[in-house]
C-alpha cells in the first residue's frame, strides 16, 4: 500500500469519527451540556535521520543486527544515510456499551537513503493490536478481561505511547524478539490488588491462537535489536535465503497459554516480574515449531529520576524434521537518569542461541552497547539521539562491530 493510500485512510477515518462526535442537537445547544465522545483517536510520528549499519539489515534479509542497513554495492558494502518514518502509529478507540472498549492500532514506516532507493518493501500498513477490554476496580483492586489481537505483557521496556520504549529509540535484543513474534489471538485476564502495607501485587493469564511458528527467527536468523513492531499481517524475512516466516500463522489448532506475575514494594522503590509463555506446538504438523521461555526482572527507582531495568529470558525452540533444536538465552540491564527534560540511558545486552542437536548451525554469542539522549518538551514533543553497537558470533553469518546511530523527532496526539 501506497503513503498516499495511507494517508488517506487515515483522514478518512479521523473524518469519520470527528463526524460522529455530535453530542447534541443544535437547537438545543444553549440548554445542553457538552456529552464526553464515546470515539477518540491517538497518533504518534516518530521522523529520524539514520547511519545504520554497514550491510543490509535483517529486515531485507541480510545479516545486520540493528533495524536499519546498508546497501550491496557489488562485492562489497556502502553504508547510506536514511531519511525515515520510523513509525506512524493511529490508535482508534471507542466506547461500546456494557463497560466494554474496543482499541487497536495500526502501524506504517518508510525509508528514503541518500540514493534514493526506498526499503524494504513488505508489509507496509501492520495491524499491531486490536481487541476489546473491560475493568472492574475499586480502590483496593480489581480486574479486567481482554478478547482479542494483543502481545503478552511481558516487556519491561515497551512502556511508552504506542507501545514503544520509554528510555531509549532501540529496545534490548530480548524484547525486540517478543514483538516480533508474540502476536495472539484470544482472551486475557487481569487481577491487581493493593495491599494495605501499601504493596501492589498483579497476575494475569491468556491463551489464544497464531504462534505456532514463533522461535524460526532465532534459530535462522538469531537474535537482533529493533524498534520495529510487526502486525499480525506481517511477513518477516528470515536469513540465508529461507524466505518469509508469517507472524500469525496458525496450523495445528493448539492455543499458546502464558501467564505472569508482578509485586511493588510499599515505598514505590521497585517492583519483580516473572512470567511464562508455551506456544504447545505440534511437532507432528509440519511447519510447527515449539517454543517455551520463562521471563523474569526487576524494574527500580532507587532516588528519584534513576530508572534501572534488568530484565532475562531463557527457553528452547525447535521444529522437526530441520535439526534446529535450540536453547535461546538473553539478558539486559539498562540504567537512565531524568534530569527535568533530559534523559541519559545506558544499556547492555547479552543474547546467545545454543544449537542442541547439532544439525543445522544456529549457534550464535553476541552483545551490545546501546547509549541514548532524550529530550522531552511541551508535553508531546520528543527529539532523541542514540548510538548502538552490536558484536555477533554466530556460525551461519556473524557480523563482528555492527553500529548505526539514530536522530529522532516524535510528536504525540
Amino acid at each position: 500500500m501506497k503513503l498516499g493510500s495511507v494517508i488517506t485512510i487515515a483522514l478518512t477515518l479521523v473524518a469519520s469519527l470527528a463526524s460522529a462526535q455530535s453530542p447534541y442537537d443544535e437547537a438545543d445547544e444553549r440548554y445542553e451540556v457538552e456529552e464526553k465522545s464515546r470515539f477518540s483517536l491517538r497518533a504518534l510520528v516518530d521522523l529520524r535521520v539514520v547511519q545504520g549499519s554497514e550491510v543490509p539489515s535483517w529486515q531485507e534479509n541480510g545479516p545486520g543486527k540493528i533495524r536499519y542497513g546498508g546497501i550491496a554495492d557489488g562485492a562489497a558494502f556502502e553504508r547510506v544515510t536514511r531519511f525515515a518514518i520510523a513509525q506512524l502509529a493511529l490508535q482508534p478507540a471507542v466506547e461500546i456499551g456494557w463497560g466494554w472498549r474496543a482499541e487497536a492500532q495500526i502501524n506504517w514506516d518508510g525509508d528514503l537513503d541518500e540514493h534514493g532507493n526506498t526499503s524494504p518493501d513488505h508489509d507496509p500498513v501492520r495491524i499491531i493490536e486490536g481487541f476489546v477490554r473491560r475493568d472492574w476496580a475499586d480502590a483496593g483492586g480489581g480486574w479486567s478481561a481482554v478478547i482479542g489481537l494483543s502481545n503478552p505483557p511481558f516487556s519491561l521496556e515497551h512502556t511508552g505511547p504506542a507501545r514503544t520504549p520509554v528510555l531509549s529509540l532501540t529496545p534490548s535484543a530480548l524484547t525486540s524478539w517478543l514483538w516480533e513474534e508474540g502476536r495472539v489471538l484470544g482472551a486475557e485476564g487481569h487481577w491487581w490488588h493493593a495491599t494495605p502495607e501499601g504493596a501492589e501485587l498483579a497476575a494475569f493469564a491468556g491463551a489464544g491462537w497464531g504462534p505456532d511458528q514463533m522461535g524460526i527467527l532465532l534459530a535462522r536468523r538469531g537474535w537482533v535489536l529493533s524498534d520495529f513492531l510487526s502486525g499480525a499481517n506481517s511477513r518477516l524475512p528470515v536469513l540465508d535465503g529461507n524466505g518469509f516466516t508469517e507472524v500469525f500463522d496458525e496450523r495445528d489448532g493448539r492455543p499458546a497459554v502464558y501467564a505472569g506475575a508482578s509485586l511493588a514494594d510499599p515505598w514505590k522503590i521497585g517492583s519483580a516480574h516473572v512470567g511464562y509463555f508455551d506456544n504447545l506446538g505440534d511437532l507432528a504438523v509440519t511447519g510447527v515449531w515449539e517454543t517455551r521461555y520463562g521471563v523474569a526482572g526487576l524494574a527500580l527507582t532507587p532516588v528519584a529520576g534513576l530508572d534501572v531495568t534488568v530484565q532475562m529470558l531463557y527457553g528452547t525452540t525447535t521444529t522437526r524434521g530441520a535439526a534446529l533444536a535450540s536453547t535461546i538465552n538473553a539478558f539486559y540491564p539498562i540504567v537512565s537518569y531524568r534530569w527535568r527534560e533530559h534523559r541519559v540511558s545506558f544499556r547492555y545486552d547479552d543474547f546467545s542461541v545454543r544449537d542442541d542437536d547439532g544439525g543445522n548451525a544456529t549457534q550464535e554469542d553476541g552483545n551490545a552497547y546501546t547509549v541514548a539522549y532524550l529530550l522531552e518538551f511541551w508535553l508531546r514533543h520528543r527529539v532523541a539521539f542514540e548510538y548502538v553497537w552490536v558484536d555477533s558470533d554466530r556460525a551461519a553469518a556473524g557480523v563482528p562491530g555492527d553500529d548505526g546511530w539514530q536522530l529522532s523527532y516524535r510528536f504525540r496526539y
